[in-house]
């Protein structure tokens, strides 16, 4: 399992699975999610992963992880979502 199916099979967890992943997109430096229930989320352990630079909401609730590591995570994380 290389270093982005692992980090996003973390990210997976802690926003509360894929039954509270109603969408994922991202930008150039952000992962963009629309949850079903935010208090599923654990904010601090997410806040305190080493992958996640910061945590904003917005219109959707985004996960700034950098421009070098953003395609690849949401390309892993989609691929566990297709998955379960």
């Amino acid at each position: 399992m290389d270093k982005y199916l692992r980090t996003a099979a973390v990210l997976h967890d802690l926003l509360g699975g894929t039954g509270n992943i109603v969408s994922l997109a991202h930008c150039v430096t952000r992962l963009r999610l629309t949850l079903i229930d935010r208090a599923q989320v654990d904010d601090t352990a997410l806040r305190a992963h080493p992958a996640v630079l910061g945590v904003l909401e917005r219109d959707t609730f985004q996960i700034v992880v950098g421009p070098a590591a953003v395609t690849p995570l949401a390309a892993a994380l989609a691929q566990l979502l297709a998955d379960s």
